[in-house]
């Protein structure tokens, strides 16, 4: 080598350089490990019945499935500031999680379209084909809302066809709105799979002894059935999350404010208040095992009974008064035969009620 010492000192200064571009500037490497993440948004989706959907807040997205934005789902969903999809349905059973359900009755529509019978021999099929297109049935008022399209009748006058199409509203599987990403899964289920609506019927409305205790005794009977369907529908929740999603089931508030009352009042025969109240509690404790046994299986640990519902509510101070001439006026429930709301009202949640839901479960995803 020519010149030895001249190589050693270039090499010295290439090196002393890359060493000053390669180090960061002061504080620069710490303050970039100290950089948080930013904090991922979580996802809730609301599942369930009429005590989910938000039926009684009197504020309706629809009226087929009442879902409100007032209900304790998208209250606790906006309290830790996430996401929020509702598919809770009233009148919701636990066979709607996981298929899909029709709502409201069929209705027909008819239209006439000009179809060239030459360019389509099979007119039937493409007034059908534009009917759909066209949207005859209307636009649904949910993304999980769709109509069902069955043909009636139809004749052809020349390229005149006119048709008549039977309209059915249906509702996609609630579990459809689950995904890997979703955080926390809120419902309330099972009330209408023991047949809510025909306990307030007889219990409530009629006052009949004999239908209101059959009705009682057919629900308790049903109801460790209705927790196995649950469980199952529980079960295929968490897999469509990936094993993700923590699962909150409420209970329901007592639906009368006193421990008992006999009817019918003029010469009562059976305490109905005794017998409805003993049953809201079996049904929590079926519930309550139910979700214990889920957490027991292999990997489970995500599902989580609300039972603090009743609490919230004050026990039964606010609920109806099952008396003829009835004193509602610390009731969180919205009384049959209220002027001004619709049957799918009575019977559930006024404001007050939904927001203490809402703080039980506020306190349970907290804790």
């Amino acid at each position: 080598m020519r010149h030895p010492t001249r190589l050693v000192a270039m090499l010295a200064a290439t090196l002393a350089t890359a060493a000053l571009t390669s180090v960061p500037p002061a504080g620069a490497l710490s303050a970039t490990a100290a950089a948080p993440k930013a904090a991922t948004q979580k996802q809730v989706v609301q599942l369930g019945d009429s005590y989910s959907a938000g039926n009684g807040t009197g504020a309706y997205e629809e009226r087929s499935c009442y879902r409100s934005p007032r209900n304790y789902g998208s209250q606790v969903a906006a309290s830790i500031g996430a996401s929020y999809v509702d598919r809770a349905c009233s009148g919701g059973v636990v066979a709607d999680i996981l298929q899909p359900r029709d709502l409201g009755d069929a209705f027909t529509k008819s239209a006439t379209y000009s179809i060239d019978p030459v360019a389509h021999p099979d007119q039937q099929s493409e007034w059908m084909r534009r009917a759909q297109t066209e949207r005859l049935c209307g636009v649904p008022a949910q993304p999980d809302f769709s109509y069902r399209y069955t043909f009636v009748t139809g004749a052809g006058v020349g390229s005149l066809y006119t048709g008549t199409v039977s309209c059915q509203l249906v509702v996609r599987p609630q579990i459809d709105a689950v995904t890997p990403a979703t955080d926390l899964v809120f419902l309330t289920i099972g009330g209408n799979d023991l047949g809510f609506s025909t306990i307030v019927t007889n219990c409530l409305v009629l006052r009949d002894p004999s239908s209101c205790r059959s009705t009682l005794e057919s629900a308790r009977a049903k109801a460790p059935t209705m927790m196995e369907r649950a469980k199952d529908a529980l079960r295929a929740v968490e897999a469509r999350s990936g094993g993700h999603a923590e699962i909150y089931l409420l209970s329901y508030p007592y639906l009368v404010n006193s421990e008992s009352y006999s009817i019918p009042e003029a010469a009562p025969t059976y305490d109905a208040g005794a017998a409805l109240n003993e049953l809201q509690r079996y049904g929590d404790e079926v519930q309550a095992r139910g979700m214990a046994e889920l957490n027991a299986e292999p990997g489970a640990d995500r599902y989580h009974f609300v039972d603090t519902v009743k609490q919230e509510w004050a026990g039964h101070l606010h609920g109806l008064d099952p008396h003829v001439v009835a004193d509602n006026s610390k009731a969180w429930l919205v009384p049959v035969g209220t002027p001004g709301r619709d049957v799918a009202e009575f019977v559930h949640p006024i404001q007050p009620g939904w927001d203490a839901t809402a703080g039980a479960l506020r306190a349970a995803v907290a804790g």
